[in-house]
């Protein structure tokens, strides 16, 4: 999820309001900005990975906006490579006196081999309002270019007009490879994200019954009795025939000395009042929440709204 830029959010996006920079790429590594004609900052994107030396001071930026411990930062900025997750920083200045501006990281997207997810998105809170924030976006697309991706895709809580402005568009969520590729295949993240919820539960079903089979089986093999042959039974005498018993005598009927019984009465009818019908849906429920700058159905973890957003690059 992408981090904010602006010193009131403490959530995971980047900032807005900012002016725009003119910027021109020097190599894929290491990215060169220039500022106006009249002054030219010596302004750098390059991976962390190359530049073990900014450890810790890309940890403590990263730190200045979600606490963490060093050591637990540095070992996260530590998985930064090649193969992705890269952690990108923004730094200014020559080699002996340089500054870290900001930081984002680019992982990949589990089936989509073209795109990249950027988050971590931060500006250093001394340097904000100077339009670093989107130089750093710039030139995080510009790095992802060079490695032959074609969209960048990012989640932000309350920043989604800066990113309109600077070429976002509303999007659907993707699922965001992060470190696991470093461990797990993308073939097999792939495999496990689509495989439906209904197969797991037949395998389980198909399993239940053999294992009731075997256990059936076992028990009939294992606690049957057998019968044992008829020859072995000895032969039981016949039983005494019962003694007949004779009718009882017939009573002569007797007519008008017995009243008529009265029909039973019939049984009770029970009457329900009619239910009243079901009250209306909200309209919120009957109609599909579309997302839109100033809405969205989408929520993160916490429950927070959230807005997902794509750039083709």
């Amino acid at each position: 999820m992408s981090d904010p830029l602006t010193p009131t959010s403490s959530r995971r996006e980047s900032g807005g309001g900012l002016n725009v920079d003119q910027c021109s790429v020097s190599s894929s590594d290491s990215l060169t900005v220039e500022n106006g004609p009249e002054q030219q900052e010596n302004i750098h994107v390059v991976p962390i990975h190359r530049r073990p030396d900014l450890l810790v001071p890309c940890a403590d930026l990263v730190n200045s906006e979600w606490q963490r411990s060093q050591t637990a930062r540095v070992h996260s900025l530590q998985k930064s490579s090649p193969e992705f997750p890269v952690c990108l920083v923004l730094i200014q200045g020559r080699r002996q006196s340089e500054s870290v501006l900001g930081h984002a990281r680019l992982s990949r997207v589990v089936g989509q081999s073209g795109s990249l997810f950027v988050e971590s998105v931060v500006v250093s809170k001394a340097e904000r309002g100077k339009g670093y924030g989107r130089t750093l976006m710039e030139e995080t697309e510009r790095y992802a270019k060079s490695r032959g991706f074609k969209r960048l895709c990012l989640t932000t809580h309350d920043k989604q007009h800066f990113y309109a402005h600077i070429g976002y568009v509303l999007s659907t969520p993707v699922q965001n490879a992060g470190a696991m590729t470093m461990f797990v295949p993308m073939e097999m993240l792939l495999k496990l994200s689509r495989m439906p919820s209904g197969e797991t539960s037949m395998q389980n079903e198909r399993r239940t019954k053999t294992d009731v089979q075997v256990l059936q089986a076992d028990r009939d093999s294992r606690g049957g009795v057998e019968s044992p042959p008829s020859s072995s039974l000895p032969s039981l005498p016949a039983p005494p025939p019962f003694p007949s018993i004779p009718p009882p005598p017939s009573v002569p009927c007797l007519p008008h000395t017995i009243p008529p019984c009265a029909p039973p009465p019939p049984p009770p009818v029970f009457s329900f009042p009619s239910m009243p019908p079901p009250p209306p849906l909200p309209q919120s429920v009957v109609q599909h929440i579309a997302q839109t700058l100033t809405e969205t159905p989408y929520k993160d973890a916490k429950g927070v709204p959230i807005y997902w957003m794509h750039k083709d690059i």
